[in-house]
C-alpha cells in the first residue's frame, strides 16, 4: 500500500498523485472484549467493490483502557485483525477515539466514551434523555463537569486525565505506526466545551429568535402557510442556509476562547505523545460540537515542539439540524451546504488537506426516500475534491439499498494538478479534468460497466464481482478531459 501523505490542500501518496478517499465510519458504541462488528473477508472483499478504501474505525476509550493504566489486550487483538485485513484489501484506517457526552455512564443517556473510572461528575447522576440524546451537552451536568475535569486535566487515580489519555494514544500509535493500513489519529470525536456549553446554546437560541423576528431571509408567508396545512417539509424549507451564520456567528468569541485556552494545548499534547512513537499516520484536526453547526472554528495548525506538524488534515462533520429526529426525512442540502461551506473557509485557512469525517446518519439504511439529499452533498463533496466518510455502517450496509447511492464512480488517484471531477446521474456520465505533464497514470473507480473517452491509454487493474472495476489512465501532456459513460438504466 502506498502511504498516504499531505501536500497543501490534497491527500498524495509517493507518486505525488493526488489521492481522494471515500469509506464509511464503522463503530463500536457498545462495551466489550472485542470489536463489535466481525469485518472479515467477505466484508472486505464488498467493501473495496463498492469503491470504498479509508475506514473511520470509531472506538472508545473505556474498551481501550477498562482500569487505568490497564489496556484490554484481547479487544486490541481484534484491532489487530481488522488491521491486518485492512492491508490485505488495500483498505486505509483512520482511528478514531469516538465520544458522545463524553461517557456512556453505565448505559444511561445514550452517550458513549471514557470508561466510569475517568468520569468526574461532583456528584452528579446521568439521566436518561427527553428529546435528542445531545440536549445533555447543554443540560447534563453530569456531562458538562466531566467535560471541565478533562480539559483541566483534573487528577484521578494519581495522574491527570489529558495525562493517562495521551499515554493511550502513545500506547496505540506504538501498535499501528508501522501499519501500511494506517491512515491517521483522529484524537477525539467532536469535543464539547464542558459547562460554557449552556452559554453558547442560549446565544444561539437568542439569535434565531432574532432572525426570526427581523430577518428578511426567513419566508414568513411560507411558515404561516406550512402551519395551516401542517406541512412540516414546507416549515422546514422555509429556514434557508444563507441564514444560518447569521445566528450562529454570536458564539464566535466563546468558541475561540475554548479553543485557544483548552482545545489547541491537547491536539498539540496528542500530538506530541503520538510522535513519539511513529512519523507515520495523519493527524486530524476534529472541529468542537458546536463547528458542526458553522459556528466558526478558530484554531491554528497543529503544533509538536512548537513546529507545524507537516502531516495533518482537517475532517468536517456536519448533518441537517433534523438529524435524531423523525423529521430527518425532511433534511435540507442547503441548510447542511451552508455548514459545509463555513468548513471549507477553515479549510482554505488551515491549508490542509479535508476528507468528510461524518455526513448522512440515516437511521436506517434501507430507506432510499432521502437520497436527493445525499446525492446533493456528495455533488457538493466533489466540487471541493472531498473525500467522504458516510455515518455509519449498520453491519449489513454491503448488500443494502445505500450502496445505491455512495458506490459511485471517482478518482482514486490523479497524476496531475488542477482537478476537478463529478457524476451526472441524470446523464450516466462521469467527468475527471486535471492538467498532466504525461507521467504517472491516474485511477478511477467505475461502479457499473462503462465506456470511456479522453486522456490517453486505459487499462483495467480490477474487476469486481458486482460489475465495478478500477481503470488506469496514462494522460496525455497537457490538460486531459475524461469522460466515462455508463448506461441508463430504463424506467
Amino acid at each position: 500500500m502506498d502511504e498516504i501523505l499531505t501536500k497543501g490542500l490534497h491527500f498524495v501518496d509517493k507518486q505525488g498523485r493526488i489521492r481522494i478517499l471515500n469509506g464509511m465510519n464503522i463503530d463500536d458504541k457498545l462495551i466489550g472484549d472485542v470489536f463489535r462488528y466481525d469485518l472479515n473477508e467477505e466484508f472486505f472483499e464488498k467493501y473495496t467493490a463498492n469503491g470504498f478504501d479509508l475506514i473511520r474505525l470509531a472506538v472508545q476509550w473505556a474498551n481501550i483502557e477498562p482500569a487505568p493504566g490497564s489496556y484490554s489486550e484481547s479487544y486490541l487483538m481484534s484491532l489487530d485483525r481488522i488491521f491486518e485485513l485492512a492491508e490485505k484489501h488495500g483498505v486505509y484506517i483512520l482511528l478514531d477515539m469516538h465520544q458522545d457526552l463524553y461517557s456512556g455512564f453505565g448505559g444511561v443517556g445514550g452517550g458513549d466514551g471514557a470508561p466510569e473510572w475517568a468520569c468526574i461528575t461532583d456528584g452528579y447522576k446521568a439521566k436518561p434523555y427527553k428529546f435528542v440524546w445531545a440536549e445533555a451537552y447543554v443540560f447534563g451536568k453530569w456531562v458538562k463537569r466531566s467535560f471541565d475535569h478533562f480539559w483541566n486535566n483534573d487528577a484521578v487515580f494519581g495522574k491527570g486525565l489529558q495525562d493517562r489519555y495521551a499515554d493511550m494514544w502513545k500506547m496505540l500509535a506504538k501498535r499501528y505506526g508501522s501499519s501500511p493500513a494506517l491512515f491517521g489519529f483522529d484524537f477525539l470525536n467532536e469535543p464539547a466545551p464542558g459547562s460554557a456549553a449552556k452559554k453558547m446554546a442560549l446565544k444561539v437560541a437568542l439569535g434565531a429568535v432574532k432572525s426570526f423576528l427581523f430577518s428578511k431571509k426567513i419566508k414568513r408567508g411560507q411558515i404561516a402557510s406550512a402551519l395551516l396545512r401542517r406541512d412540516p417539509k414546507k416549515l422546514l424549507d422555509s429556514i434557508p442556509g444563507s441564514i444560518i451564520r447569521d445566528i450562529v456567528y454570536v458564539v464566535d468569541p466563546l468558541e475561540e476562547e475554548f479553543e485557544k485556552r483548552y482545545y489547541t494545548p491537547f491536539l498539540n499534547k496528542m500530538a506530541a505523545a503520538v510522535r513519539q512513537e511513529t512519523e507515520r499516520g495523519i493527524l486530524m484536526i476534529e472541529q468542537p460540537f458546536l463547528c458542526n453547526s458553522a459556528v466558526k472554528l478558530s484554531l491554528p495548525p497543529i503544533s509538536v515542539n512548537g513546529k507545524t506538524e507537516p502531516l495533518q488534515c482537517f475532517g468536517p462533520h456536519a448533518y441537517d439540524m433534523t438529524v435524531d429526529t423523525p423529521l430527518y426525512k425532511y433534511a435540507n442540502a442547503d441548510r447542511v451546504k451552508a455548514f459545509f461551506s463555513e468548513m471549507r473557509l477553515s479549510q482554505l485557512r488551515l491549508n490542509v488537506p479535508a476528507v468528510v469525517g461524518e455526513w448522512g446518519g440515516c437511521s436506517n439504511n434501507k430507506d432510499t426516500s432521502w437520497f436527493p439529499h445525499a446525492k446533493e452533498l456528495l455533488e457538493y463533496f466533489d466540487g471541493n475534491c472531498w473525500g467522504q466518510l458516510y455515518w455509519d455502517y449498520h453491519g449489513d450496509d454491503m448488500d443494502a439499498p445505500l450502496m445505491e447511492m455512495l458506490s459511485r464512480p471517482h478518482p482514486v488517484a490523479v497524476a496531475g494538478t488542477d482537478i476537478s471531477y463529478g457524476f451526472d446521474e441524470s446523464n450516466a456520465t462521469f467527468t475527471l479534468s486535471f492538467d498532466s505533464d504525461g507521467s504517472g497514470e491516474s485511477v478511477i473507480y467505475a461502479h457499473k460497466p462503462c465506456r470511456h473517452e479522453g486522456g490517453g491509454s486505459f487499462r483495467t487493474l480490477k474487476e469486481y464481482k458486482n460489475g465495478a472495476s478500477l481503470a488506469a489512465v496514462k494522460a496525455v501532456t497537457g490538460r486531459n478531459s475524461i469522460t466515462l459513460y455508463f448506461e441508463q438504466e430504463r424506467r
